[in-house]
């Protein structure tokens, strides 16, 4: 198997994972209280965030197109890009998407249900028993449960938000006729190293200082709407000069192999709308689509 498509092929299907899995996550049920807020003034930048989370879930569902183009250089014509849209809710996924490396691309049909997931490549389905609801089960287990609450409820948003974010709330664009907040931002390396000591998973001081190099790197974009506090987009990027980023990939951390630069965006619209799919007759195994995919190559 040539070593850059096998490579391609599975950062394709991490990418499917991570990008639906935070759609699935913000879809999520849940419970929580959204504050009013005096109008025409620009609401705190974790109450922003949480009130989007929290009218996201009493909405259910909702329609995304999602990007990420990774790479030394994520905009250069030799990055990875992942292109997938469709519809999610917290039972149902259903989704187009696309894998593109240098020039060998990938098509691909993806279905998520809550015990189940398939994807198509070159009209042949692949499967295995793994849904929705093994992926949140083993979510909320994370540190004892204490990862989910702290990052992934309403609540834990307006705990935690302001303190791994640095930024700002102005008056945002008009998306499809409704007015919006938005904040910009990059992550805030003390208050992400505050809040990982506090999980028990403190990172030492060389795991620091490569993490605020990227955080200084980032850039973090919430678009939400003013009056139903939904969210419309999520854009994250990281963008190391490329001798930081070699010392990032050579630093000896597993959380670091492989790292590149990228940019990664989300939007969201009809929400609410019902979310459902016919399962695939005759699927094989999702560990036989690479012997498929590669069999014409030695």
């Amino acid at each position: 198997m040539p070593a850059d498509i096998g490579k391609a092929v599975q950062r394709f299907l991490s990418a499917i994972a991570f990008l639906l899995a935070l759609v699935v996550v913000l879809g999520a049920a849940g419970c929580g209280q959204r504050f009013d807020r005096a109008s025409g003034a620009p609401p705190a930048a974790n109450d922003l965030a949480a009130d989007a989370l929290q009218a996201l879930e009493e909405k259910g569902s909702a329609h995304f197109v999602a990007e990420l183009k990774s790479g030394p250089v994520a905009d250069s014509a030799g990055s990875l890009t992942v292109h997938l849209e469709g519809d999610a809710s917290a039972t149902a996924v259903d989704a187009d998407g696309s894998v593109s490396f240098g020039a060998f691309t990938v098509n691909g049909h993806v279905l998520v249900g809550e015990d189940a997931f398939w994807v198509e490549v070159m009209d042949q389905w692949y499967g295995d028993s793994t849904g929705i609801r093994a992926a949140l089960e083993e979510a909320r287990k994370q540190h004892d449960g204490r990862v989910w609450n702290e990052l992934a409820t309403p609540e834990g948003l307006r705990r935690n938000f302001a303190e791994l974010f640095d930024g700002e709330v102005a008056e945002g664009p008009t998306v499809d006729g409704i007015a919006t907040w938005r904040f910009e931002g990059k992550f805030d390396a003390a208050g992400v190293i505050t809040l990982a000591k506090r999980l028990g998973a403190a990172p030492d001081a060389g795991e620091q200082e490569l993490f605020a190099k990227v955080a200084d790197a980032s850039k973090v974009v919430l678009v939400v709407g003013q009056e139903d506090h939904l969210p419309r987009r999520l854009e994250l990027s990281v963008h190391l000069p490329l001798d930081e980023l070699r010392q990032l990939q050579e630093s000896g951390y597993s959380s670091t192999d492989g790292a590149e630069n990228f940019d990664s965006t989300l939007e969201l619209s009809d929400f609410g709308k019902s979310v459902a799919y016919e399962p695939p007759d005759n699927a094989k195994p999702l560990d036989q689509l690479f012997d498929d995919l590669f069999a014409g190559f030695e």
